[in-house]
């Protein structure tokens, strides 16, 4: 009898749905440990800046303000540039001290000067998740005519905790305005660590803003979502902040309703909830499912609330 060479067309069909079913099964298991490795990422960058907020505070023994008015800019520079040395890019700190001395007071690389220097259009690493989908660029900002290059800025992914809504805010002429001063930091702070009474281990000093898709409002999408790390506030005239790389916690994670510039939720991609750096240096992942209350309890100070496990 002649031996055959070969499969028949039935048994490389049979061969064809085994191999399909085999990747069906591993390229979620795959999926999954990328996202476990951009996720343990993601962590580590929050790891590094709570660590240079302590090393900041050590040198100049206070945790950087949310930007000081200065009557020179309207956009005070916010915590990063004064964070930069700290995170490894004091070349580009020395950058910026050398277009004009206490740059991070004088000067905002906003509308008509240094937009386009790379000081500021070449991204940090360390600012931006990974998991996020809209990159490391500025790309959710409208470009308009006084936004010239919003989405060609190096990306924001994280701000800092500026407190919550139902402790010492402060209400400004319009809605959009409204701040509070119960966290760790807000326009013209000056906190301490011995200052955070409540336990720095229940405190949040960074939480993730990485996504924003769907949020239609330039406003909400320009200063509560993915926006350059120049910024730190928008100063008005008549006295009133616009917060921009801090918050006010108001909303739940990943909370998808209707809300103010100032109290964007925290947002992610990471599946279920957000990563949060708290005040004593470690980073939780913090579920959508988190009572409001806590979240809130956990955005103050010195609020005096009884948080438990978490």
């Amino acid at each position: 009898m002649k031996m055959r060479n070969g499969f028949t067309l039935i048994e490389l069909l049979v061969v064809i749905a085994i191999i399909a079913i085999l990747v069906a099964l591993l390229l979620p298991a795959v999926q999954q440990a990328r996202e476990a490795a951009r996720r343990s990422s993601c962590k580590n960058n929050l790891k590094q800046l709570a660590l240079a907020m302590h090393n900041y505070h050590d040198v100049v023994t206070k945790l950087p303000p949310g930007a000081f008015r200065t009557p020179q800019v309207n956009y005070p520079l916010g915590w990063v540039p004064r964070l930069l040395p700290y995170i490894e890019q004091g070349a580009r700190s020395d950058a910026m001290e050398a277009i004009v001395k206490d740059y991070t007071t004088l000067r905002s690389p906003y509308r008509s000067h240094d937009l386009q220097d790379p000081i500021f259009t070449t991204p940090i690493t360390v600012l931006t998740c990974p998991s996020s989908a809209l990159g490391d660029i500025a790309s959710d900002h409208p470009v308009t005519a006084n936004f010239p290059y919003a989405n060609t800025q190096g990306a924001l992914h994280y701000r800092a905790n500026a407190g919550s809504v139902d402790v010492d805010f402060v209400a400004g002429v319009t809605s959009a305005r409204d701040h509070a001063r119960s966290g760790i930091m807000f326009p013209e702070s000056k906190i301490r660590l011995n200052d955070i009474k409540d336990g720095t281990t229940n405190t949040i000093m960074f939480g993730e803003t990485s996504k924003s898709a769907g949020w239609s409002s330039s406003m909400i999408t320009g200063f509560g979502g993915i926006k350059p790390w120049t910024w730190g506030f928008y100063d008005y005239s008549d006295g009133d902040f616009l917060l921009i790389d801090h918050k006010v916690i108001q909303f739940p994670i990943n909370y998808k309703g209707t809300f103010l510039t100032s109290m964007t939720p925290f947002t992610s991609y990471h599946q279920g909830g957000a990563q949060f750096a708290l005040c004593d240096g470690s980073v939780r992942f913090l579920s959508n499912n988190m009572s409001l209350e806590i979240l809130k309890a956990l955005a103050t100070r010195q609020g005096g609330e009884v948080i438990g496990e978490f």
